[in-house]
C-alpha cells in the first residue's frame, strides 16, 4: 500500500555501486560474445558453483566453454586462495615450478585470428611465459612459434608475442605495479593486419603485423620450463577464436574489470541496478490505520539488478536517510511476529544472502555515508531519534538474469 503524496515524499533511498553508470554496451557472460573457445574462471574453479575450500591444492581448472578443455596441473603445486586479489576475491596461486595445461582449444583452425583475455598479479619478478596459446614453443617461426605474454617480464616490461619476437612482438614498460592485479588483452588478426594489446581496458600497443600464428601446441599456464618460472596467481582467462571488434574487446574487459578490478573500470563499464522505495503503515491488531503522527510505518527498499554481469556484495552498498519528520525504530520489527530484527530481508534470484549483525549499521551523523565503515552509531533501543542512516550491504553475489533479480529490505519507523 502505497500512502499519500506528503508521507511518500519522505522517500530518499541511496543505492552505491562504485564507479557504476548505466553502460552503453554490456554483456552479462563472455559467452554472449561469440566464438570463446576457453574459459577458466577463478570465481567457479570447479564449474559448478562450489568452490574449493582456502588453501587446497587444485589438479584441475574446469573450463566453461563448451569445449570443456580443462586445464590440469603437471607440474609442482597450484593451490587456491580464497582473497588471493586485493584481499578480496579469489585466484588460483602458481609459485614458481606450478604449471598447468590444456590441450588445443582451436580445433583445425591454429591460425590467425584470436583474442585472449586474462587477469594475473605476481608475488616476484621472472623471466616468465605467463600465458602460453602455443604449448611450451618459444621461437620465432610460424609453426614452432610463440603466442605467449610476459606479464610482466623481469624488467618489468611486458610483452605480446604473436608468433614471433624482435620487431613482429608488442612490448612497453608496463604501467603497473610488478604486483598488481592487471587484466591483459591481446589480439592477432589475419597477416597483415592489426595486433593488439591493451591493459585494464585502456590501449597500450597496436600496429599492423598480424602474423600467421600457430596455437596447435595447448594452452600453458605459469612456468613454462625450468628456466622461465612464473610466481603469481591467475584470476581468469578468456580466449576467442576471432578476431573481436573493439566494442566487443570493451565489452568482455567491462565484464573482467567489474568483476575483478571495479575501480580500474573505464567510464562507461557499468551494471544497471536500480533502487525504489515504498512505505505503508504499521498495523499490529489487523485493521487499518491513518499516516499521521504516532503512526508506525514499514519502509520497503527494492533493489533491482537490471542489465550487466553479476556483481559482487562487496559492490552493492545501500544506505537509506531516515527523514526528519519519522523516528527509526531500533526493536522487533513485527512485534513479536516470525521475524526478530529491526531490519529484514527477502529476495527473488538475487542469489545475495542476508545477517542482520554482519550486514546492517547506523549512522547518527548528517553526511551520507560511502561504505560500511562510515556507519559505527550503535542506536538505542526502541524509537531512537539519533539515527540519520540505514546501511546495508548484504552477502554473496548479486545475479544478473531474465526476469531481473532483486532484493527487499523494510524497516520501522513512527512519525513524529
Amino acid at each position: 500500500m502505497i500512502l499519500n503524496n506528503a508521507l511518500c515524499a519522505f522517500l530518499s533511498v541511496c543505492l552505491y555501486v562504485l564507479n557504476a553508470k548505466v553502460a552503453t554496451a554490456q554483456i552479462s557472460t563472455p559467452t554472449d560474445v561469440a566464438n570463446l573457445i576457453f574459459w577458466a574462471d577463478g570465481k567457479d574453479v570447479n564449474g559448478t558453483g562450489m568452490q574449493p575450500a582456502d588453501g587446497s591444492i587444485i589438479t584441475t581448472w574446469v573450463d566453461k566453454s563448451a569445449s570443456g578443455n580443462n586445464l590440469t596441473t603437471v607440474a609442482g603445486t597450484v593451490t587456491f586462495e580464497a582473497l588471493g586479489f586485493d584481499g578480496l576475491h579469489p585466484g588460483l596461486r602458481f609459485p614458481e615450478m606450478a604449471q598447468m595445461t590444456a590441450s588445443n582449444p582451436f580445433g583445425s583452425d591454429t591460425h590467425d585470428e584470436t583474442t585472449v583475455f586474462f587477469i594475473n598479479n605476481n608475488v616476484t619478478a621472472t623471466r616468465n611465459f605467463a600465458l602460453s596459446l602455443n604449448g611450451t614453443n618459444t621461437g620465432g617461426g610460424s609453426s614452432t612459434g610463440r603466442f605467449s605474454f610476459h606479464a610482466p617480464w623481469i624488467n618489468n616490461n611486458v610483452f605480446f608475442d604473436a608468433g614471433g619476437t624482435g620487431s613482429a612482438r608488442l612490448h612497453g614498460s608496463n604501467p603497473n605495479a610488478q604486483t598488481e592485479t592487471t587484466l591483459y588483452t591481446g589480439l592477432n588478426d589475419l597477416m597483415g593486419k592489426q595486433q593488439l594489446f591493451r591493459i585494464d581496458g585502456q590501449a597500450f600497443l597496436s600496429d599492423m603485423t598480424g602474423r600467421d600464428t600457430d596455437v596447435s601446441g595447448g594452452i600453458n599456464l605459469g612456468t613454462i620450463s625450468a628456466t622461465r618460472p612464473f610466481d603469481g596467481r591467475f584470476a581468469e582467462i578468456l580466449v576467442y577464436n576471432r578476431a573481436l571488434t573493439l566494442a566487443e574487446i570493451q565489452d568482455v574487459e567491462c565484464f573482467l574489470l567489474l568483476k575483478w578490478k571495479l575501480r580500474h573500470a573505464p567510464a562507461g563499464c557499468a551494471v544497471e541496478t536500480s533502487a525504489t522505495k515504498t512505505v505503508e503503515t504499521y498495523v499490529s491488531t489487523g485493521t487499518d490505520s491513518y499516516a499521521i503522527p504516532g503512526t508506525d510505518v514499514i519502509y520497503t527498499i527494492s533493489v533491482t539488478h537490471n542489465s550487466g554481469p553479476s556483481l559482487d556484495a562487496e559492490r552493492v552498498f545501500l544506505t537509506d536517510a531516515i527523514p526528519p519528520e519519522v523516528i527509526f525504530y531500533n526493536g522487533d520489527i513485527d512485534d513479536g511476529g516470525p521475524k526478530t530484527t529491526p531490519v529484514i530481508f527477502s529476495s527473488s534470484g538475487s542469489g545475495l544472502t542476508f545477517d542482520y549483525a554482519a550486514d546492517v549499521a547506523y549512522s547518527n551523523l548528517a553526511v551520507q555515508p560511502n561504505e560500511m565503515s562510515d556507519c559505527n552509531y550503535m542506536p538505542g533501543a526502541g524509537y531512537d531519534p539519533n539515527v540519520t542512516f540505514v546501511c546495508i550491504k548484504p552477502s554473496g553475489i548479486f545475479n544478473s538474469g531474465t526476469p531481473d533479480p532483486f532484493f527487499e529490505v523494510s524497516f520501522r519507523t513512527r512519525i513524529k
